[in-house]
């Protein structure tokens, strides 16, 4: 029997009926609890997870166990703006973070841009997978997975994850922040916005030897940033 797919929203208040309307256009059903624990998912996965971070705030590694857990957006809610949140739930792993009220065709909108990235690397030959070699990393497209050279597994988020595929596929090409922004969904960033930034930094906390000091991605003075490193192409048959 198919289920129905579903977004897990994990909020103290009630659900908008706005937005209860909205996605039952869609045939996509709101499950929502009031509390993370215990945590009501069954074994379909859900196609979003929106977590308020009142609930989470004290326990924001929580993010990142999502993440590894679940692979569906995950969206951290907050009622009032606020910059350090926003960079703090980036940091553990979130992909999105929105202010309420939650409008239903934005939001429909952010987890549709995630979910088509994934997808499109998914459907790349299922016998096939390229695998991109640089410094001391591999890449394995088809997966989405990274390795060093001991072949332990580097956990990255969704949206970091696209930023080092998109540098890989471009090594030595300037990529300015508009174009990194249309890639990692947030094509809504003003001047002022420091998503990429954030996500940049936490990209090269992890591959890089010294992240003070970066060599394989290399900030552009008024271009953007460019992947120094050689990377060679390969394929693998499974």
């Amino acid at each position: 029997m198919q289920h129905r797919a579903f977004l897990l929203i994990i909020d103290d208040a009630p659900i908008a009926a706005d937005l209860l309307d909205y996605f039952a256009k869609f045939h996509i059903e709101i499950k929502h609890q009031k509390t993370l624990y215990p945590l009501k998912v069954e074994q379909n996965i859900p196609t979003a997870i929106l977590i308020n971070w009142s609930i989470i705030k004290n326990e924001p590694d929580m993010i990142h166990q999502f993440y590894k857990t679940y692979p569906s957006p995950i969206l951290i809610i907050n009622d009032v703006a606020d910059e350090e949140i926003c960079i703090s739930v980036l940091h553990h792993g979130a992909d999105d973070f929105l202010i309420k009220p939650i409008y239903p065709r934005e939001l429909h909108a952010r987890i549709n841009a995630i979910s088509r990235r994934v997808e499109r690397t998914g459907k790349k030959g299922a016998s096939e997978k390229e695998i991109y070699t640089f410094a001391n990393w591999r890449l394995i497209s088809a997966s989405r997975q990274v390795f060093d050279l001991n072949n332990n597994e580097l956990h990255l988020s969704a949206g970091e994850y696209d930023l080092l595929y998109t540098f890989v596929q471009q090594p030595q090409c300037i990529l300015d922040r508009e174009l990194l922004s249309q890639l990692t969904k947030n094509n809504n960033l003003n001047p002022f916005d420091r998503r990429i930034d954030v996500q940049i930094s936490r990209l090269r906390q992890k591959i890089e030897d010294n992240a003070k000091k970066p060599k394989l991605i290399k900030t552009i003075r008024n271009g953007g940033y460019m992947f120094t490193s050689h990377v060679v192409v390969s394929k693998e048959n499974d």
